[in-house]
């Protein structure tokens, strides 16, 4: 099994400072892991500074598409990949310098085909559109596939994903206080991360 943590915060169109200020309100909510989305303004530069400044943290990478972005996010000091989609050559770089190879799938056939591939976790994304009825089903003839549900994960919703199974939640943290992010109320930000984790324990 892997060291992913339950909750994994998405750090989506965040510029390099926003990502640093929101990393610190998220860790010391108690928040375990967090991706920057390479779609994000100056996403690489985020990461770079992000990781230098928390060397421990499990830093990852979100939306790679590419085999060259695997290689500098790698090269970044990344614990993590995530996809939105399956591409064997994707999940074999990622595994080839050592990183969680964590690509999107929604179907049964593409979950099991990711993991074939080489997938540590497989991302079940949009989980908002089906519910967790559905994962609960696909879970019953794929129970040894861990997955982390995504998209739209209010804490009810993220709630409900644990128990049918999921291993781990990919969180955006315009779910936690939409409104705190874009004013950059960081200790609204640690208040509400906190709250989520709290809720989605039960």
């Amino acid at each position: 099994m892997t060291t992913l943590p339950s909750v994994v915060v998405i750090l989506r169109g965040l510029d390099p400072d926003d990502v640093l200020s929101a990393t610190d309100a998220l860790r010391e909510a108690g928040v375990g892991a967090v991706e920057v989305t390479l779609n994000s303004p100056n996403a690489l530069t985020s990461l770079a500074r992000l990781i230098s400044t928390h060397p421990q943290y499990m830093v990852g990478a979100g939306t790679v598409r590419t085999v060259r972005h695997v290689r500098a996010v790698a090269e970044l000091g990344a614990r993590f990949v995530l996809s939105p989609h399956t591409d064997a050559e994707l999940i074999t770089a990622t595994k080839n310098h050592g990183l969680l190879s964590i690509p999107g799938a929604f179907t049964p056939t593409e979950i099991e085909q990711a993991w074939n591939y080489g997938a540590d976790v497989v991302k079940v994304f949009p989980v908002h559109t089906v519910g967790p009825a559905y994962l609960r089903a696909v879970r019953e003839p794929l129970d040894n596939i861990p997955l982390l549900a995504c998209g739209g994960l209010t804490a009810e919703l993220g709630r409900a994903c644990l128990a049918a199974g999921c291993h781990a939640l990919g969180v955006g943290i315009g779910l936690l206080d939409q409104r705190a992010v874009r004013e950059r109320d960081w200790p609204a930000v640690t208040r509400a991360a906190r709250r989520y984790l709290e809720e989605i324990r039960g």
